[in-house]
């Protein structure tokens, strides 16, 4: 009798154990890399405080509008004679083309990241070889505080994004299938055990 009952005991644990893992490996396959292929992001200059040429958006000088993001240089815009700036699916390139110093106040915002599958802006990882600049960023938005900044024509500021991880719909669907098997079989047991 005894013997029967580790049985069962081992039994149970072993399927709690399985179902564990099945949902461990499924939320791991689950994880989708997010993009922003296709999405449109807006991209501008700014002066963020009135040094006589008023606030705002710097128009006139490239980055005027929103533009749908592509792979490769198809999508890549001038700012001036400045720098040109490349968004691809996971992260963007200014790079310089000219010496610079950027007057008190000025920003540049990279805007309306919408990212596939519903993922939300997490962190950056830069590789730059400018200094002094600062670095803001929420879900949707990157901003970087040039005021004061100066640079060679070798200058550049790369930003790799780092999203949110989330599951894709199908294997949702996948798991919620493999916890329903799972359950279903401790259920069978269990009935077994009581007749």
């Amino acid at each position: 009798m005894l013997q029967g009952i580790m049985k069962i005991t081992i039994k149970e644990t072993g399927m709690k154990l399985l179902s564990v893992l099945l949902g461990l490996v499924l939320i791991a396959h689950a994880r989708a890399d997010a993009s922003l292929l296709g999405d449109t992001v807006d991209a501008g200059m700014y002066r963020t405080i009135d040094t006589g040429k008023g606030v705002g958006r710097i128009n006139g000088f490239g980055l005027d509008s929103p533009f749908v993001v592509e792979n490769g240089l198809a999508d890549q815009k001038n700012y001036s004679v400045a720098y040109t700036l490349n968004v691809d699916a996971d992260r963007f390139v200014m790079d310089y083309r000219n010496p610079f110093a950027w007057g008190a106040g000025i920003v540049f915002r990279l805007t309306d990241l919408d990212f596939s599958n519903g993922a939300s802006l997490q962190s950056l990882m830069i590789d730059t070889n400018m200094v002094g600049y600062g670095l803001t960023f929420g879900a949707d938005y990157v901003e970087i505080n040039l005021s004061g900044v100066s640079g060679t024509r070798d200058a550049y500021f790369s930003g790799q994004f780092i999203t949110t991880a989330v599951p894709e719909p199908t294997s949702i669907a996948m798991l919620s299938l493999g916890l329903a098997v799972v359950g279903f079989g401790a259920h069978r047991a269990r009935k077994a055990r009581q007749a």
